[in-house]
């Protein structure tokens, strides 16, 4: 029979409160003489007490019921087949959960700069991102030119907020306008971002090339929203102020994208053998890049913004 300090108080014969009293005494000078830990005075669980009268039945049953849910699945599917399958997603994506935490490793510091790099491309002499010791490259927080995931996350979370902002300033507010304008961006990314990795893959197949890979990809497609953004800072009543301003920012947007993508596609160049085949393949390069970086992204923005 379990110890039950409120026994005595809760029944009315005073000689069961003293027997079960002296059950308890019982029960921790036993408890004491075997190293066991006594029981708690102070008011209780239902789990305590599920505990202290040996039901274990729910949790048995819940780790029953899971093991054999995995083992079924695992029967069912085939270890060899679910390996194969996270290697294939991982083939796909260009890389693992680690890495894609390496891209949201950024500073104040980084994202101030990268705001620069973006605007003002044209005061950057050097876009040759620092490797480490791990033949890979430097995170963000210490190399400006390596491309992170927290710039475009965070960019069209603002640009959704900042544009409905702004259709409120006008008047023109309406609830239905966040989602319109959520899925109108969401397939103009997803529509840029097939073009980038549809050219580069037709034209570099054959290199293996950290920029080729779709997470960075990501990246470099999803800092259109900057540009976006401080385009909306100049007022649409002054017309042609605004427009200079759209074209300034798209048109550095696309000496970003041409810089940063060539001149790390192509990093060890110099140490290939078959030098002319890659000296065609970047000439074809910069003409894919001219197009998708000045033409493609100013037209692609206008519709945007």
């Amino acid at each position: 029979m379990s110890y039950n300090p409120y026994y005595s108080e809760i029944g009315s014969d005073s000689n069961v409160g003293m027997a079960a009293a002296g059950k308890g005494k019982n029960i921790s000078a036993t408890g004491k003489q075997y190293g066991m830990q006594q029981p708690s005075l102070g008011p209780q669980t239902p789990q305590q007490q599920q505990q202290q009268n040996g039901s274990y039945l729910p949790s048995a049953s819940t780790n029953m019921a899971f093991q054999f849910g995995q083992t079924a699945f695992n029967q069912f599917v085939g270890q060899e087949n679910i390996s194969q399958f996270q290697e294939t997603m991982s083939k796909a994506t260009g890389a693992t959960n680690s890495s894609v935490a390496h891209y949201f490793q950024v500073s104040n510091s980084y994202v101030f700069h990268k705001f620069k790099l973006i605007t003002v491309p044209f005061l950057q002499k050097n876009w040759q991102r620092i490797p480490d010791s791990s033949n890979s490259f430097q995170p963000p927080r210490i190399d400006v030119n390596s491309p992170d995931l927290y710039i475009p996350v965070m960019g069209l979370v603002t640009y959704i907020l900042a544009w409905n902002v702004t259709q409120g300033l006008n008047g023109s507010f309406d609830p239905e306008n966040l989602y319109f304008k959520l899925s109108s961006t969401l397939a103009f990314f997803l529509l840029d971002l097939i073009i980038l990795r549809l050219g580069l893959y037709l034209l570099v197949s054959n290199t293996t090339s950290p920029v080729t890979s779709l997470v960075e990809l990501t990246c470099y497609v999803g800092y259109k929203f900057v540009p976006l953004i401080f385009s909306m800072f100049f007022p649409a009543s002054f017309i042609w102020l605004n427009r200079l301003a759209k074209l300034y920012l798209f048109v550095a947007f696309g000496v970003f994208l041409l810089r940063s993508i060539k001149f790390n596609l192509f990093a060890d160049m110099g140490n290939s053998a078959d030098f002319s085949f890659k000296k065609g393949t970047v000439k074809k390069v910069n003409y894919f890049l001219f197009v998708y970086g000045f033409f493609w992204q100013s037209v692609l923005m206008w519709l945007m913004g």
